[in-house]
């Protein structure tokens, strides 16, 4: 690894492997198309999240909190990936849960949110959206004047600190296909975590083979380009990484979010179907199905670089598939 690489915990099943998708391939008379399969990080931590986790709690530890605080979307994946590894280290864990129900459905993650012994909240859109910082500060608050240390860290844990989380994923992908495969990565994009620490990743092993394309789920490419230039440019501040803008350019792909965060479409549903019934694989209806039909619509357009193989980072999500079988 990157000797600037931060403490971390070791709470995922590493390495996850990659494997090829050989039908859809054949379906699409595709050479070769990979997956990453990040869906297998742990049961109970299923997902990109428990990467950054890693080291977002080691972090946490460091300086002696007892308790995680952090936010997300009532079927949120990072909200139940902190609330099984605060039940694993004994941690207290309070979710801040935007949710336009304020009782929802305990199904899928938000069930497993409260078994693991997360304390949960229910904020409506316009209050969790307008006046989340209010909303934060009176948890940490709540908390301190109940005598504990609070660790307060935001939806998806995509900080600098939670970037290494997918720097350490792409050093694991060079030992596992070599540095000089030709190689097109496709992730999802939702809290910008993930693809910013491949962004990184690919820039600080010098990865010239390689290509980095974030398919945004949820907002606009000119959104998540700014949002992801200045968490990548705050995390070469922070590590002093010496890397420029031009090492760690930041390609997106449009036409794929829909109406929204969480909100499916009949084109990303039929992906699920096809790596359900082809491949035998779950994708899930917020991220990856959304992800994946990007990738799917590079390889049809013919803007896989040639001679590239595409590969997919599966960021795993089947929990919140099963709390949305309405869709089916």
């Amino acid at each position: 690894m990157h000797p600037m690489d931060p403490p971390r915990l070791v709470l995922a099943n590493l390495p996850t492997p990659i494997v090829d998708l050989g039908n859809v391939a054949t379906d699409l008379s595709a050479p070769r198309i990979l997956l990453k399969r990040d869906d297998f990080t742990g049961f109970e931590t299923s997902g990109n999240k428990i990467r950054k986790l890693e080291y977002i709690v080691a972090d946490a530890l460091n300086r002696g909190a007892d308790t995680l605080v952090t936010h997300g979307g009532f079927q949120s994946n990072h909200c139940r990936a902190t609330a099984a590894v605060g039940a694993k280290l004994g941690l207290k864990v309070r979710l801040l849960l935007r949710s336009a129900d304020l009782n929802p459905p305990r199904d899928g993650n938000l069930f497993l949110d409260e078994l693991f012994g997360a304390h949960t909240s229910f904020h409506l859109p316009e209050d969790y959206n307008g006046q989340r910082q209010r909303l934060i500060d009176a948890a940490m608050e709540a908390e301190r004047a109940a005598g504990r240390k609070p660790y307060f860290f935001p939806v998806g844990a995509s900080i600098p600190l939670g970037c290494w989380g997918y720097i350490r994923c792409v050093a694991e992908m060079v030992e596992q296909i070599g540095r000089d495969t030709k190689v097109d990565v496709f992730s999802s994009v939702g809290s910008a975590g993930t693809y910013a620490g491949l962004v990184l990743g690919k820039a600080l092993f010098a990865l010239d083979n390689w290509r980095m394309v974030g398919v945004p789920i949820s907002d606009s490419v000119a959104y998540f380009s700014s949002e992801l230039r200045a968490l990548v440019d705050r995390t070469i501040q922070d590590y002093d990484l010496e890397l420029s803008e031009t090492q760690t350019p930041i390609e997106l792909i449009d036409g794929f979010i829909g109406e929204g965060y969480a909100i499916p479409y009949p084109e990303a549903l039929e992906t699920l179907r096809l790596l359900a019934r082809r491949e035998g694989v779950l994708l899930d209806p917020t991220y990856t199905a959304k992800g994946f039909t990007g990738m799917l619509e590079a390889i049809r357009n013919g803007s896989v670089r040639p001679g590239a193989t595409p590969l997919f980072v599966h960021t795993g999500g089947a929990f919140g598939l099963m709390a949305r079988r309405d869709l089916f």
